[in-house]
């Protein structure tokens, strides 16, 4: 049947009124001016392209061995476009987002009965308008952009169900392999993304089929997944392997035990639950102390919310008897497309779980949860449909959810700057011999985004930060530093914040150095209109000859 005009209306509409609107509001917040950006979001690309890692040492941190692939589009643009056109077109990337979720709310709520087709709207629309996305529009996170193909993944899967719950179709096999694929690209553009790849693998286990069919079909996706990843993340990961003898690096060495860093894994555990208690009550820690999960203050009360509602569903089926039965009163279990929807509703909610609990397992960073902050609002409204209320009634309760999720909304904050005529604004100091000049780099603070201003041969060699440092046990990159700062002949300079001037003073004196006071200069770009402190690049001399950096040994 051909679709009627309004029906194509709604159908194209989404994919314009999401890129656009979203679009506009990341130019509305402001220019990002986040912490990882200075640090690696700009630098990594950059390293990339110029053939740098081997060349400037660990200048990022341990941000220096994150995939930069995904980061050379965000580069380019920031080289060739003005800076508002940048954080347009991040913006309305990301309001891709809108489209796909509204196609995922539709599609699970296709078969219930009398609904309007602006509850899907307001469905989508409060999925993205939530504290952790609203926080990184127009930012290089990456969350709300890999969220595209997580999301792009489980509505191939979602839009043909019919097909999966078939065995004898091989298209089904090879739709699940693409739906793996998708959400593998995502993990290997961005590894946090992989908790979504296992939650919907685990989800296949609640599809009607025997076992077997569906330990196969959670197989083949799997399978598709390990293709994605190596499709985005494959090359870094074989490079890093070849480096540094671990594909990871340098995460989880104390597995793989690279000479070049300390036998540790790594991990951020600093928000990881302190108790099982707290675990099962994370989604109301979210909301007491936002900082349990992520650097910024926010509030947004979704996954509350959502854990409300999973008890109050989970006791009323208990009660009526009704587990495993219908999800609407309206409902007929003899009808195929009403028993469709409600295993579609299961799985959705299946993967999402699962999800949750990985992320609350390994990483507990709320940014890293965004496709689940999205698919919140569709969580809601499903576990609002489970009740044996009438339809006005679940209406009206969906409605008070909206609202007060809207009422109560705090985004965060991760740092925005004024627009300007050009995005970084970096004035670098005039060097007299680039081609023989090594500066160092001191302190944990985020400054590598600086480097490509700088003249191609001056080399940037981070001698402290929260991966390297002078120690009683130094990792193989603070022995490469040793060696290439005693065989350095030509002008030496150091960077660093102005605070933590101290710190720069003792790293220096471990490799027999120091800060030529009469020799300074401090750098302001236009990034930092808001930051107290300014970065300072100074010249550095030579105290004890016979210390011959011991310190370090």
């Amino acid at each position: 049947m051909t679709p009627s005009f309004e029906q194509r209306i709604f159908r194209y509409l989404p994919w314009l009124i999401g890129p656009l609107c979203f679009g506009l509001l990341a130019l509305f917040m402001g220019q990002d001016a986040n912490w990882d950006l200075r640090n690696y979001h700009f630098y990594n690309p950059y390293a990339f392209l110029y053939h740098r890692l081997d060349y400037d040492v660990v200048p990022a941190q341990v941000a220096t061995f994150y995939n930069p692939l995904f980061y050379i589009p965000f580069y380019e643009a920031v080289l060739r476009l003005p800076p508002m056109l940048v954080g347009f077109l991040l913006g309305a990337v990301q309001g891709l987002n809108f489209p796909l979720l509204l196609a995922i709310a539709r599609n699970v709520m296709g078969s219930t009965l009398s609904i309007p087709w602006w509850r899907g709207f307001l469905i989508a629309l409060i999925g993205l308008l939530g504290a952790g996305n609203i926080s990184e529009l127009g930012t290089m996170f990456g969350d709300n952009l890999t969220s595209l193909l997580v999301l792009g993944g489980l509505l191939l899967l979602l839009a043909n169900f019919r097909k999966l719950t078939d065995w004898r179709m091989p298209e089904a096999l090879l739709l699940v392999i693409a739906a793996g694929f998708m959400i593998g690209l995502a993990a290997g553009l961005k590894q946090p993304a992989v908790v979504f790849a296992v939650g919907w693998c685990v989800a296949f286990l609640v599809i009607p089929l025997p076992i077997g069919q569906r330990i196969a079909l959670a197989f083949l996706f799997g399978v598709g997944v390990l293709a994605g990843i190596a499709g985005s993340g494959g090359y870094w990961l074989h490079e890093m392997w070849i480096r540094y003898d671990n594909p990871l690096f340098p995460y989880f060495n104390h597995i793989f035990q690279s000479s070049m860093a300390s036998m540790a894994d790594y991990r951020d555990v600093r928000f990881l639950p302190h108790s099982l208690v707290e675990a099962l009550f994370f989604p109301f820690v979210i909301v007491w102390d936002p900082l349990r999960t992520g650097e910024i203050a926010f509030r947004d009360l979704r996954f509350a919310l959502f854990m409300v509602l999973l008890v109050i569903s989970g006791f009323s089926a208990l009660g009526t008897k009704k587990l495993g039965g219908r999800w609407s009163q309206s409902a007929k279990p003899a009808n195929p497309d009403v028993s469709l929807a409600r295993h579609k509703k299961i799985f959705l909610l299946a993967g999402s779980l699962v999800s949750y609990a990985v992320w609350l397992k390994i990483f507990c960073i709320y940014r890293y949860l965004l496709p689940l902050e999205m698919l919140t609002p569709l969580g809601i409204w499903l576990l609002i449909d489970t009740l044996p209320w009438r339809q006005p009634k679940k209406n009206y309760a969906a409605l008070c959810c909206a609202i007060l999720l809207l009422v109560t909304l705090r985004p965060g904050n991760w740092g925005r700057v004024s627009w300007g005529d050009d995005y970084f604004g970096v004035k670098t100091p005039l060097l007299n011999d680039p081609a023989n000049t090594m500066v160092l780099m001191t302190g944990v603070d985020p400054m590598a985004y600086v480097i490509p201003f700088f003249p191609e041969p001056v080399r940037f060699v981070r001698i402290q930060s929260y991966f390297t440092g002078p120690s009683d046990a130094p990792n193989g990159f603070d022995r490469l530093m040793q060696r290439l700062i005693a065989e350095h002949h030509g002008p030496l300079y150091v960077l660093y914040r102005s605070y933590e001037e101290e710190q720069s003073r003792d790293s220096l004196l471990a490799y027999g150095l120091a800060i030529d006071a009469g020799d300074c200069r401090l750098l302001t770009p236009h990034i930092e209109e808001h930051l107290d402190h300014p970065l300072t690049f100074c010249a550095v001399v030579q105290t004890d000859p016979f210390n011959d950096r011991g310190k370090n040994k």
